[in-house]
């Protein structure tokens, strides 16, 4: 008999699903074969990850950078009207003052405490004026608290920001490719730290500040992305501990030449800020000057008809 559906008509046969025919199975894969995570990145077009930067391919002789920072968030619903609003004008102006490519990502994490409750529990016995009852209970206490967190799994949102910065040939110069590899790296990491710092100066306004990513935090979040389930169970830093993995940020420039970067770049924010302040002030004392002379310097219609082209005569022969 021929097997039929409800409709009475033959069911099609599939001849790999057929039991007629052996199975075909490929090679088995040996240890050697298994793709291994630089493999996996260099297909998604990764480069290096160090310095804080994660590098890509561009296709062409530029120099691809990302830098990641975490945003931190904040509960509107503990503000009020006036703290909410402030706060969507102060977002309104960063995203409108974006000028470089800037991509924002959400990941669910695990509320992750072990590190603080452990420091916390070290601390508890050499606290002065306690005795031995009190530094036992405390010590029970965050015990208590390790286990529960361990026996509860409770997710936050994490938002990050991705800066990007691309390095052309014709901005660095150098004799050899070590100085000229030295200079990319100071090059990008310049660019991608104004761009932060100038963003967390606005954010920071609307209880948005950033945190850049070091290297391990990079990892860290690749860790978690790419093994949703047992980052869960594992952290990344307890897989480095078993496995006796070094990892460390680093970068080739010397301490006094990171050092004077770093406030150049300090110093060029605040200049804008102390800009930014002092043009709020003089919009302030002209608005103020127009309310006096009468005049309307919210009104979105300008009262200088000899400047406009618009026909008012017309409009005012309507009313």
């Amino acid at each position: 008999m021929e097997p039929r559906g409800k409709d009475g008509e033959k069911i099609p046969e599939d001849e790999e699903e057929s039991p007629d025919s052996a199975p075909i199975y490929d090679d088995d894969l040996t240890y050697d074969d298994w793709y291994e995570w630089d493999e996996f990145l260099q297909e998604v077009g990764v480069i290096d990850i160090k310095d804080g930067m994660i590098e890509y391919e561009t296709g062409d002789n530029s120099r691809l950078f990302v830098m990641l920072a975490e945003m931190g968030q904040s509960n509107p619903y503990l503000k009020t009207d006036e703290e909410s609003q402030q706060a969507n004008e102060i977002m309104e102006v960063f995203f409108n003052g974006v000028l470089s490519p800037l991509k924002i990502s959400t990941q669910s994490q695990r509320v992750e405490m072990t590190d603080f409750l452990n420091e916390l529990k070290e601390q508890s016995q050499y606290l002065p004026g306690t005795n031995d009852q009190m530094r036992e209970y405390a010590e029970q206490v965050i015990e208590d608290t390790l286990n529960y967190q361990q026996a509860t799994d409770r997710f936050e949102n994490k938002a990050y920001l991705q800066f990007q910065a691309t390095v052309t040939p014709d901005e660095v110069y150098g004799d050899t490719p070590l100085i000229i590899e030295q200079q990319i790296h100071e090059k990008a990491m310049e660019k991608l730290v104004r761009q932060i710092d100038r963003a967390d100066s606005i954010l920071r306004r609307a209880d948005h500040p950033l945190a850049p990513l070091d290297t391990f935090g990079l990892y860290e979040v690749l860790y978690k992305t790419f093994n949703r389930e047992s980052s869960v169970k594992i952290r990344l830093e307890d897989v480095v501990k078993r496995q006796r993995y070094t990892l460390f940020t680093g970068a080739h420039q010397n301490d006094v030449s990171f050092k004077r970067v770093q406030q150049m770049i300090h110093n060029e924010t605040e200049a804008i800020e102390i800009a930014r302040k002092s043009l709020y002030k003089q919009t302030q004392q002209e608005n103020a000057e127009k309310l006096k002379n009468g005049e309307d310097y919210y009104s979105s219609v300008q009262s200088h008809h000899d400047e406009d082209d618009f026909d008012y005569s017309a409009f005012d022969d309507l009313h």
